[in-house]
């Protein structure tokens, strides 16, 4: 070997010296940055950004695995709790968020479930040692963001392939034309930079086709291999699941075996090695040649994919909810037991800054009554939400909470459908019905929430309809929470509702309210005293009191002067 081929050697080993201890000095720093910024932000609130593309994604797992017991849309959107999703989201991974975002929607009435929810999730708290492993774990197998993880892999058997053949000629059209340039370079290098174009060109032709399964592939791998690892660290009491873990990692050996081809390595930025891969694959195609042999092996290890998903999703999902709790001020674990009703000591709304707490205690159905922003709805999403999270992720915002199990609806933030042609009545009506059916069917009580039962029709049936309703959810066992104004409900329902009110104190200039939850039926109005507050004419105040006192004595509405 002469002088200039020792050279080469040589720089040849020592670039692939620095290559490897690049990698591993980044993957050094890159763990101990993710290791204090999980510490830093543990408990904190996310910042995450959420685009429509997200939500879809995140949607996804739940839209295809709904039962009819979940909660439904109309409940959830009520409720807003996409914002309280929100908040309540600490995973690391896309299969965590599409997992969590399921899991909140299924009412889960297992008690045996629900506490080894609560197991995991106390073990986590009280273990940060291991819970960072595990999450910088879940962390490097990252969140693909374009695509949702569930709706690919349920696709993946009707991928269509595109043509192996022609790829693996690409490649080697590409080395032999390189290698020829050598030889005879006055016409092989047109000839190679030719074939550098088309092989540019086509591959992102097929690759636009085939780029979310391979980011797909790309996380199947990492998951995998992060799988591998966690199943090797010895955290006490989630053996089962790392067991599970290991197991069907071990299906996947022969699906990653070269996977570098088509997977960087990570969630490390620059990572120069991936940068160097990203220029082979486009000029050699190889990730797509060894992503048609992929798919053929993802095709026969489906079930084994959805395992890893539903052991992964869960423990992402119990770790988030850990450190949601860890960012609230109080929060308790929730008591069941088999009676009918709701205790609850100051419990209070996911959504409100210095939120005032409230007690309940109510072994029958609730009439909440009250002037305009006294805080009988507020109240009521209160209950709803906490009683959700209950029978979900095990944990009440309350000092404390007992219930009995419970499928749970709502009717309240409810609007015209003006795609369908349907008035605002018309969706209430059809809104109130699913509960009705729902109460008279289900082995299980019903816990719903109704906010101004038939507010889009006129008093007299207003009040004749809505008090049959609610009489009717009380006598098929249903616990049920209503706010209304007609205070007539308050002596017609009181066989089977308990009354409960907010109420204000008006001076001359402003209505206060302390928003605290009062037993009996309200006594006070303030919607004439906002009027004139606001400046309207003395006249029309005036005249409404007196029409407003009129009614008081006679019950009787009179013709206007």
């Amino acid at each position: 070997m002469d002088d200039i081929s020792v050279k080469i050697v040589i720089a040849v080993c020592v670039l692939l010296i620095l290559v490897i201890a690049k990698i591993v000095y980044d993957e050094k720093k890159y763990i101990e940055k993710l290791t204090n910024r999980l510490k830093k932000t543990w408990g904190m609130p996310t910042r995450q950004e959420y685009t429509e593309n997200i939500w879809k994604n995140i949607k996804y797992y739940h839209d295809n695995q709904a039962s009819e017991n979940d909660i439904d849309d109309i409940t959830w959107n009520d409720l807003e709790m996409d914002r309280v999703y929100e908040k309540l989201n600490h995973t690391r991974t896309s299969v965590g968020e599409e997992y969590l975002y399921a899991l909140l929607h299924k009412t889960c009435i297992d008690k045996e479930e629900l506490s080894e929810r609560e197991r995991v999730i106390d073990l986590m708290s009280k273990n940060e040692d291991e819970r960072l492993k595990l999450q910088i774990a879940l962390s490097q197998m990252g969140k693909p963001g374009k695509i949702s993880v569930y709706e690919y892999m349920s696709g993946i058997n009707d991928i269509k392939s595109p043509n192996r053949l022609k790829h693996i000629l690409c490649g080697l059209a590409f080395l032999l034309s390189g290698a020829l340039c050598f030889v005879w370079p006055s016409v092989m290098v047109l000839v190679f930079i030719v074939v550098v174009i088309y092989n540019i060109f086509s591959y992102y032709k097929d690759k636009v086709m085939l780029e979310p399964y391979i980011q797909l592939f790309g996380f199947i791998v990492r998951t995998v291999a992060q799988s591998k690892e966690i199943a090797k660290m010895e955290i006490q009491g989630i053996e089962k699941y790392m067991d599970e873990l290991e197991h069907s990692a071990e299906s996947f050996k022969k699906f990653c075996r070269n996977s570098s081809l088509i997977a960087g390595g990570g969630q490390m930025a620059g990572d120069l090695f991936d940068t160097i891969m990203d220029y082979v694959r486009m000029l050699v195609h190889i990730d797509i040649v060894k992503m048609c042999t992929m798919v053929s092996e993802a095709k026969k290890l489906s079930d084994e994919l959805f395992k890893i998903y539903d052991t992964i999703g869960f423990l992402d999902s119990m770790i988030s909810i850990c450190s949601y709790r860890e960012s609230l001020d109080e929060w308790c674990v929730p008591t069941f037991d088999d009676k009918i009703g709701i205790n609850a000591e100051n419990i209070y709304h996911p959504l409100i800054n210095e939120p005032v707490k409230n007690n309940i205690n109510a072994d029958k159905s609730v009439l909440l009554t009250g002037s305009n922003a006294s805080g009988k709805s507020t109240f009521i999403k209160s209950i709803a939400i906490n009683s959700i999270f209950a029978q979900t992720i095990h944990t009440v915002l309350a000092d404390s909470y007992t219930s009995c199990f419970y499928y749970i609806y709502s009717s309240m933030a409810l609007r015209d459908d003006l795609q369908n042609n349907e008035s605002y009545y018309i969706v209430e009506i059809k809104s109130l019905q699913r509960i009705l059916e729902k109460a008279a069917q289900s082995d299980v009580p019903v816990l719903c929430f109704i906010d101004e039962v038939l507010r889009g029709t006129n008093t007299l049936e207003r009040i004749a309809s809505s008090s049959e309703i609610l009489a009717y959810l009380a006598r098929k066992g249903a616990m049920c929470f209503a706010a209304t104004h007609d205070v007539e409900l308050t002596n017609m329902l009181k066989k089977y509702y308990t009354n409960y009110h907010f109420e204000e104190s008006v001076d001359e200039d402003r209505v206060m309210f302390d928003y605290r939850l009062r037993k009996g039926a309200a006594n006070t109005r303030n919607a004439i005293k906002l009027l004139n507050m606001i400046g309207y004419d003395k006249v029309i105040t005036y005249m409404a009191e007196k029409q407003a006192e009129r009614f008081l004595e006679t019950g009787i509405w009179s013709e206007t002067e």
